[in-house]
């Protein structure tokens, strides 16, 4: 009953014209947290963070008293503020990322995942929500389930430099090389598809995309080759990369590194 007696409570007052002051009913709502009234503290909160706000205002204003109430040490209140600027703002990345770094300090892993579970649904193109659900089941254990999340991730984001390289140190991290060879021979082949895109719409693709496709995927697989001892296939991939970016300086000094190991010292003076 206690969210409906707040409801009534407000609708009576501003019924009889009684001003509500909202910063006022936030800070009774913040000293039922503290008191710990979790129930009442939360229905306070919710009654109140909608009122005497410009549209425009609403999503900074919201967040402003999130962080408030953080550092009142009311985190009910902020987890309620949080809620209610979500259920406005759904299709909002911004709104979603600050709500998983409220959980992500101050709930439990199972409120951050059951957040971000939320987050990708109404926000599939935000990499670093996927990120994050990933990290989380990975830094759990979950190692099956980090890879489940980025499997999903790589189909709402093909081209995405950070998922691409997460489901790499994935693999690599966990000793599964093969799986981490075939997603970077994956990300290469992809590679020439996307610099057509881009020169045909740049507009659609930010700058790093193709530099992510032709240089850090290639030092990723350069990388992974190199120090699982497979020089030769090192060297082939780092050729390769330099026919399409010979003006990308460290992959030349990769090569000089690799023909040093190789003891070819002309070669890696060359290079």
């Amino acid at each position: 009953m206690v969210e409906k007696i707040v409801d009534r409570a407000i609708t009576s007052l501003r019924a009889n014209r009684v001003e509500i002051n909202r910063e006022q009913w936030i800070q009774d709502a913040e000293e039922c947290d503290k008191a710990g009234s979790v129930v009442t503290c939360q229905a306070v909160t919710r009654a109140v963070t909608g009122i005497g706000i410009e549209e425009e205002d609403r999503k900074r204003t919201w967040m402003e008293d999130a962080e408030s109430c953080v550092s009142h040490c009311a985190l009910e209140c902020a987890h309620a503020i949080y809620a209610y600027a979500l259920q406005a703002f759904p299709m909002k990345k911004s709104v979603w990322l600050r709500a998983a770094y409220f959980e992500k300090n101050h709930g439990t892993r199972e409120s951050l995942e059951t957040l971000l579970q939320r987050a990708v649904a109404h926000c599939p193109k935000a990499e670093v929500l996927w990120l994050m659900g990933a990290k989380s089941k990975w830094l759990a254990g979950d190692v099956p389930a980090a890879r489940s999340i980025l499997a999903l991730a790589f189909q709402a984001n093909p081209n995405s430099k950070e998922i691409w390289l997460a489901a790499v140190k994935l693999g690599s991290e966990n000793n599964e090389y093969e799986r981490a060879r075939r997603l970077l021979a994956k990300a290469r082949s992809s590679a020439p598809a996307a610099r057509v895109l881009i020169f045909r719409d740049p507009r659609k693709y930010n700058g790093n995309c193709c530099n992510f496709l032709c240089h850090t995927v290639f030092m990723k697989s350069v990388k992974l080759e190199w120090v699982l001892g497979k020089v030769d296939a090192a060297l082939e991939l780092c050729e390769e990369a330099l026919c399409h970016n010979e003006d990308f300086p460290k992959l030349w000094m990769m090569m000089g590194q690799i023909e040093k190991h190789r003891e070819k010292m002309e070669k890696a003076r060359e290079s």
